[in-house]
């Protein structure tokens, strides 16, 4: 039997990012005269691809001006404070141990993944880091089809926090689980995998073999 093979996804998974996610959008939304909205709106109804939930908020905007959104985002996100999930050197650790292997598919542009990790101490524990070419916030697939194909003899499970991983999952044909600390709530997750309430519950779920 082969061995689970954790394929981690980083904001709100691995990083405990949302309340800084949140911080930004509602100054975004201030700017442009929006009223800001709650962490339980946020956490019900946010969703990768972002452009539509962007819509959804009140902040639309044109096809031409998405790049400078974008950027407008990560600069302010960039300010705003962020750590580790409380659990996560434990839950890598724990992966270790198992003597699994592991690796960050990300929808976060690759040099800042790379920095970001490295500094956090996360990146010592990853055969592969991979994340995107772009600051667009939308699919991660292309590139987890990339990391699949250097897994070989493993059991891949992907573990994160938003629906878009169970979609990303369900394209490589691989294991999901979910875990309902991050950018969107329990209730969603549980409708589409399994979902653990913290990080090593879900990986607890993610190293059961099959």
């Amino acid at each position: 039997m082969n061995r689970p093979y954790i394929l981690w996804d980083w904001n709100g998974t691995l990083l405990d990012d949302t309340q800084a996610a949140l911080d930004t959008l509602n100054i975004m939304l201030s700017r442009r005269g929006v009223k800001p909205i709650t962490m339980e709106f946020f956490r019900d109804h946010f969703a990768f691809p972002c452009r539509p939930f962007y819509d959804t908020i009140g902040m639309h905007v044109e096809d031409a001006e998405w790049d400078a959104l974008a950027k407008e985002y990560h600069d302010l996100y960039a300010e705003q404070p962020k750590e580790l999930n409380r659990e996560t050197i434990a839950a890598l650790e724990r992966v270790k141990a198992a003597g699994a292997r592991q690796s960050i598919i990300s929808a976060l542009r690759q040099d800042l993944l790379d920095e970001v990790t490295e500094r956090m101490g996360v990146a010592k524990y990853m055969e592969c880091i991979y994340g995107v070419d772009n600051l667009d916030g939308a699919s991660k697939l292309d590139r987890a089809l990339e990391l699949l194909t250097r897994i070989d003899n493993a059991d891949p499970v992907v573990i994160g926090d938003a629906l878009h991983d169970k979609e990303v999952a369900d394209a490589l044909k691989v294991r999901c689980v979910l875990c309902g600390q991050g950018s969107h709530a329990s209730w969603r997750l549980r409708k589409v995998a399994p979902t653990g309430e913290t990080l090593l519950e879900a990986l607890d779920l993610a190293l059961l073999t099959v």
